[in-house]
């Protein structure tokens, strides 16, 4: 039997004025996916259940992944959707899709790339099943939900899950098409927009309701149990929250765990809360420069690129700049970072001469303006990670700040290795992040998280939603 995998992985952020191009993604096909999945583990985890099965033969399709951005420039997306068809079209039959995509993927003009894709297929293939793996932050559509006989998605915030769930969307194609199962798929949507950084799966309540998905998973009849929190900086009108279960034989019993799921994340509102400290962020930078532990972490959560902001926003910068009570301070600080190609361009020029930068507030012009800082470029890396980032390390009087020539997401400690910094005794790191990574957590001695403003604002009320009239944002 032909299993077709394939998968478009982005969450896309409406409040970001940048338009995601194929420059951003990480592209290729076929059987790259043997030696690129490390890239995309969703993908590798569907691949890998298949991949040493006498019974089924993989017909690998198109794979792409970019950091979250801005939505997706609609020709690419659309030459993305056509070679997708075009590999297709090499095979006289497919027996099942089994694909790895996100869910909040979203196009300029065209909306939601996931019901896109998903009508498209149901259109060309009538009677095939599709079944996918998505992100926690998945805004599910009627359209997926009419279209797909399983959806799944990530069990943990922050992701450590991804192959996993890969595994477990193949073993739901897998059990239908040994004629096993008979699925039956049930969603219930909550009316709701909550920020991941609310719902970390460490915490509760939402450690709580996933070991109440996985108490459900563990019944003999039901392959999948969800909860899709959605992606509140996407302004859609089908956000939300969704809870999803994909069920054997029993379409009612499936209705039922759904809604029990619902059930219990209702009665879990009011107990969603930050992890960590939530301050504005002067206040959490001036608590930090008191901390004797090191290092202590400071998210600049309303310019987090990892949820799609443009991260060009300088309101860090401008504080870490300006503040009195940082210049009598010794404490060391960096912060990561900011991304602007033209000053990174113009470090390359002038390494280790005294200059002045005018910086970020190119893309980010709602809230905030350019900051200039002097100071010094002391390293250059080039070409550094998947993305083929330049990376700077400049030096100005009260702090360092590594500035990058791509839009990349700072999640690890391996761009600080790659610019030899020593920093495990660096005080304070200021870093583009909501909740930290668990990279990031293992080094942390204490940790803030700054309600600073820009397009991933961790306080909703502040963006202004034009589509989701009547969700409760939590």
């Amino acid at each position: 039997m032909n299993i077709a995998v394939g998968g478009f992985f982005h969450e896309s952020n409406t409040f970001n004025p940048i338009v995601t191009t194929e420059q951003d993604f990480v592209i290729f096909e076929g059987d790259a996916i043997y030696s690129q999945g490390e890239s995309y583990l969703l993908a590798k985890g569907i691949v890998d259940y298949f991949r040493d099965s006498k019974e089924y033969r993989i017909v690998p399709l198109n794979f792409a992944r970019a950091v979250p951005n801005g939505e997706i420039e609609l020709d690419f997306y659309l030459r993305l959707k056509a070679r997708f068809f075009e590999l297709l079209a090499a095979e006289s039959s497919i027996d099942a899709f089994v694909l790895a995509l996100h869910g909040s993927m979203r196009v300029k003009t065209l909306g939601s790339a996931e019901s896109d894709l998903l009508k498209s297929i149901r259109e060309k293939y009538p009677a095939t099943p599709i079944f996918c793996g998505l992100d926690m932050h998945a805004t599910i559509t009627k359209t997926m939900l009419e279209t797909a006989q399983g959806l799944t998605g990530f069990k943990t915030a922050p992701h450590l899950d991804a192959w996993d769930t890969g595994m477990q969307a193949a073993y739901m194609a897998d059990k239908m098409l040994r004629g096993k199962a008979e699925l039956h798929m049930a969603a219930e949507h909550i009316p709701c927009l909550i920020a991941g950084e609310k719902a970390e799966t460490d915490h509760s309540p939402m450690r709580e309701l996933m070991m109440l998905t996985m108490a459900l998973e563990a019944e003999d009849d039901l392959c999948a149990a969800s909860i899709f929190l959605g992606f509140p900086w996407a302004d859609a009108a089908e956000n939300g929250v969704n809870c999803v279960v994909v069920c054997n034989s029993n379409p009612d019993k499936a209705q039922a765990y759904a809604r029990t799921l619902a059930d219990a994340f209702r009665a879990s509102l009011p107990e969603f809360s930050f992890s960590a400290p939530a301050l504005q962020p002067h206040e959490a930078i001036l608590l930090a420069l008191q901390d004797t532990c090191r290092p202590v972490f400071i998210s600049d959560s309303g310019d987090n690129p990892t949820a799609g902001s443009t991260g060009d926003n300088t309101s860090m910068i401008r504080l870490l700049n300006t503040l009195p009570e940082l210049s009598h301070s010794s404490k060391r600080i960096l912060m990561a970072g900011i991304f602007d190609p033209q000053a990174c361009e113009l470090c390359k020029s002038r390494m280790g001469e005294d200059i002045t930068l005018q910086l970020g507030g190119v893309f980010d012009r709602q809230y905030c303006k350019p900051e200039s800082l002097g100071g010094r470029p002391l390293r250059l890396v080039e070409g550094f990670g998947p993305f083929g980032s330049d990376l700077i390390l400049f030096s100005s009087k009260h702090f360092d700040l590594i500035i990058t020539s791509k839009h990349i997401g700072f999640t690890g400690v391996e761009i600080f290795k790659a610019l030899e910094l020593d920093y495990m005794n660096l005080d304070i790191i200021v870093v583009k992040l909501g909740y930290l990574t668990e990279d990031f957590k293992a080094i942390s001695a204490k940790h803030y998280l700054a309600l600073s403003p820009g397009c991933s604002d961790e306080v909703l009320d502040r963006l202004h939603y034009k589509h989701q009239e009547g969700l409760l944002r939590v």
